[in-house]
């Protein structure tokens, strides 16, 4: 470092005005008179000049600064520059009071001009002192430890560079240079020094720009539309920031557009319009989407006036998702939704799709429910199943239960969507069902009917060979046969859509893919009428239940027919929603696989029930603490609410001790291992994630069990290995379900019962040759208690399931059993699309 003294004669011979104390700051202070100014330093006087060769090198110039570099700046001690005004440099430790410091000394000395009147003398030194204290900059030089200290007269220091103002050179070098990165850190250090530094804005707001031009560069798109936001926050008149905006949001737009993801598109828009109205890019697709949607419109029109107001809707419908805020929308979606009403319904998963689970689930019983009608159906269950049917007038049995008599009825209401039903294709059908050989034998219908035979188109009779317990459930099958009247209907509007459709036809598949399947009604209604009940339903999977929530909300649906626990306040509390139970719940239940070897121990089944917390597992991953929604342990594979379950059989309680005691056992009958188990489970959301905790719990005490995916994959594999399967069901006659529900798919034939062992075959025989009710319940309850007590079946729990819809939607059932009961009589209005959910991502 150059001496002081040298720094003082260099400065006197340059005619500067430089008061210099070669003593501590405050004794130079102390002994300068009030008032009078500071004697110039005499170089003479002071200190001769060294000889030559003893000469230090010349204080540099500020051009002649060097910015330092980021290690510098970073590592060593900080440092300031005072610039005098002949442009040399004095490096000094950080100067105060910081930042400005010449302007907050300025500013110091007008305000003590200000200051009270002092009332005494020492109040009037005080004063004076610490006035004349504004004239200078207190100085500590680096490097000098024998006199660092000294002050300088403010007037002669043109400026003062302080660290921070280095760091910001620094980052402008950085940013010339597009090393983005370092100058982010490099800001990050000075934010972290000194908040609101001058001119940490304009240097962050730089980064911020050149950040979202090396995104667009990069064809991160999303990134630089995140920094341009952030950008338009802090500067919303950033020079070349709108133009950027507008070529980054128009490429997104131009993507959307080729995937036809409009609502992308127009939630990129919205983003771009919030920010610049009058963008250039604004103007460019708010056009061309209305144009565009104009005219699909206009072919809407078109096909209208031929009638075809199932491919209008659609039109409407599409034209509305290219462009929601088109004026033309409502008056034309009014139009044609109410002519040719259509439901969308969001699903996780369709009935189409291939999946490995081979046994009933939600989606099956959704789609039988839909396109059958069987001649009796489950009405309502109040202990036991009250029966209905939409085409017999009336039913007699004669001849002590041996013959009952069936008349069919003439007419049908507009709103049915079946075919009319004549008494020959139900006795056509009938008769295959009796006649070996034929593909709809049915052993066990066989064994019940003798003969089928009729008298005249509306009226049949059907002779048994053993009175069954209720004919109801015997006949509760739709007819799956071709309409004979089909061939001598003469009005066309009430024939049959395709030649696909079968007697007890309700809605048909009109066309399916991966993520919709389109359901259409088996029979239009009139034309003339002047109210249409629902014609199209369209079933829209969604790959996770949030993804079908956030349809609802946006209005892409209006029903969704699985709601979880807790989010059913959520709607019950809400306006544009009803919520609505079902009539029974739907009971999850673990069955093994009779053929599995390692299952036939009784100890290795009653170790997987033991093992499991069900208590636990209901309350805190199923209800999720909800009181709204009820759950409860169960004992069978049915409604606790029927009349034949048995209430005295106990739960059994979770026993860890007594699952490892019974799991060890098990282990020694295996050799002393135990295979990896594999599990199937309906695709059920809440079953898959009740399997995963109880696959959690078999772990702990050694029991690997694997579940099986539910992908097409799987589904292609022949011979498919499991071992366990997680169901859910909703019986209504377990005294007939039952059988074929232990024999896991193959149907209630003798055959199917070679599984079993001899006393489960002999229960299951004698329960189905039951001739009264008391004695067919009887049955089942001991049937019951020793399929529980044998761990044959793990019943788990039931839980209560809700629906919920849109308020634009009437007719419903208000306790349906299964999600689309009465459907036909299912009205909606039209729903308006709200812009804003259009522009939402």
């Amino acid at each position: 470092m150059i001496p002081f003294k040298t720094i003082m004669l260099q400065i006197s011979f340059l005619s500067m005005l430089l008061f210099v104390v070669g003593q501590p700051a405050s004794d130079a202070q102390d002994k300068t008179p009030d008032g009078e100014k500071p004697a110039k330093v005499d170089p003479e006087k002071k200190e001769a000049s060294p000889p030559e060769e003893e000469k230090e090198p010349p204080l540099p110039k500020i051009e002649q600064m060097q910015i330092p570099t980021v290690d510098e700046l970073l590592k060593k001690p900080p440092v300031d520059w005072i610039v005098l005004e002949n442009d040399y440099v004095l490096v000094v430790e950080p100067v105060y009071p910081r930042p400005d410091t010449l302007g907050q000394l300025e500013a110091a000395l007008k305000e003590s001009y200000n200051w009270p009147k002092p009332r005494s003398k020492e109040e009037i030194d005080e004063q004076r002192k610490l006035r004349a204290s504004y004239n200078f900059l207190q100085l500590t030089l680096v490097d000098d430890k024998e006199n660092p200290e000294y002050r300088i007269q403010r007037k002669n220091v043109k400026q003062v560079v302080h660290h921070e103002d280095q760091i910001l050179k620094r980052i402008d070098e950085l940013l010339k240079s597009n090393d983005l990165r370092t100058a982010f850190e490099m800001l990050l250090v000075l934010d972290r020094k000194h908040r609101d530094w001058p001119g940490f804005d304009q240097r962050q707001q730089r980064l911020m720009f050149l950040e979202a031009k090396d995104k667009q560069k990069s064809k991160q798109y999303d990134n630089a539309l995140a920094f341009i936001e952030d950008l338009h926050g802090r500067s919303p008149e950033y020079p070349g920031l709108s133009k950027l905006a507008g070529e980054v949001i128009d490429v997104i737009i131009t993507q959307s557009v080729k995937e036809n993801a409009f609502r992308k598109a127009h939630y990129y828009l919205k983003r771009l319009a919030t920010m610049f109205p009058r963008q250039q890019t604004v103007a460019k697709w708010t056009e061309s989407f209305l144009n565009q949607s104009n005219d699909i419109l206009n072919q809407a029109e078109q096909i209208a006036k031929q009638n075809q107001f199932q491919e209008a809707v659609q039109l409407v419908s599409r034209a509305s998702i290219v462009w929601p805020a088109n004026p033309r929308i409502r008056e034309s979606l009014l139009r044609y939704h109410n002519r040719y009403p259509v439901i969308n319904v969001g699903v996780l998963e369709t009935a189409v799709e291939k999946t490995p689970f081979f046994l009933e689930r939600d989606s099956t019983r959704r789609h039988q429910k839909l396109t059958q009608i069987p001649l009796f159906e489950v009405g309502r269950v109040d202990q036991t199943p009250q029966y209905q049917s939409r085409f017999f007038e009336q039913w007699e049995p004669t001849d002590l239960g041996r013959r009952a008599d069936f008349f069919l009825r003439h007419s049908y209401a507009t709103w049915e969507s079946h075919p009319k039903l004549l008494a020959a294709d139900i006795t056509r059908f009938l008769q295959n069902k009796i006649t070996p050989g034929s593909n709809q034998y049915d052993e066990r219908f066989d064994s019940y009917v003798r003969s089928v035979s009729t008298t005249d188109p509306f009226t049949f009779s059907i002779y048994f060979d053993r009175v069954p317990l209720r004919t109801e459930w015997l006949l509760a099958l739709p007819i799956e046969a071709s309409p004979i009247w089909e061939n001598v209907a003469v009005d066309s509007e009430s024939k049959p859509a395709n030649s696909d459709v079968f007697v007890s036809s309700r809605f048909i598949i009109d066309q399916k893919n991966p993520n919709e399947v389109r359901y259409v009604r088996a029979v239009p209604e009139p034309a003339d009428l002047r109210e249409f009940n629902i014609a199209q339903i369209n079933e829209i999977r969604y790959p996770s239940f949030e993804k079908s929530f956030q349809a609802l909300l946006l209005g892409e649906v209006s029903v969704l027919p699985f709601l979880p626990a807790k989010l059913v306040s959520f709607f019950q509390e809400s306006e544009e929603y009803n919520v609505v139970q079902s009539e029974i719940p739907l009971t999850h239940v673990l069955q093994f696989n009779p053929e599995s070897n390692p299952l036939k121990i009784v100890e290795l089944r009653r170790a997987l029930a033991y093992a499991i917390d069900r208590n636990k597992i209901l309350k805190e991953t199923l209800l999720h603490e909800s009181k709204l929604l009820n759950g409860r342990l169960i004992t069978a594979p049915y409604y606790t609410g029927l009349q034949a379950y048995n209430q005295q059989v106990p739960q059994r309680e979770y026993n860890f001790p007594l699952a490892v005691a019974l799991a060890v056992a098990s282990q020694k009958k295996l050799s002393g291992q135990f295979p990896p188990l594999h599990m199937l489970c309906d695709p059920n959301p809440e079953a898959q994630e009740a399997a995963q905790e109880l696959i959690k719990a078999w772990a702990r005490i050694g029991i690997h069990v694997m579940l099986i995916p539910n992908t097409p994959a799987e589904a292609e594999k022949k011979n498919l290995k499991w071992d366990i399967v997680y169901r859910t069901v909703a019986m209504t006659e377990p005294v007939m379900e039952l059988w074929p529900f232990l024999t896991v798919g193959k149907g209630a034939q003798i055959e199917s019962l070679e599984i079993f062992p001899d006393w489960m075959r002999q229960k299951l025989i004698q329960l189905d040759e039951a001739t009264d009710w008391e004695t067919a319940t009887a049955l089942l309850k001991k049937l019951q208690q020793q399929l529980y007590s044998m761990a044959h079946i793990v019943p788990l729990w039931e839980i209560d399931q809700f629906h919920v819809f849109r308020t634009n939607i009437k007719g419903y059932a208000d306790r349906p059993l299964i999600f689309y009961d009465n459907v036909e009589q299912w009205i909606t209005t039209p729903l308006y699309p709200k812009v804003e959910t259009f522009t939402q991502k």
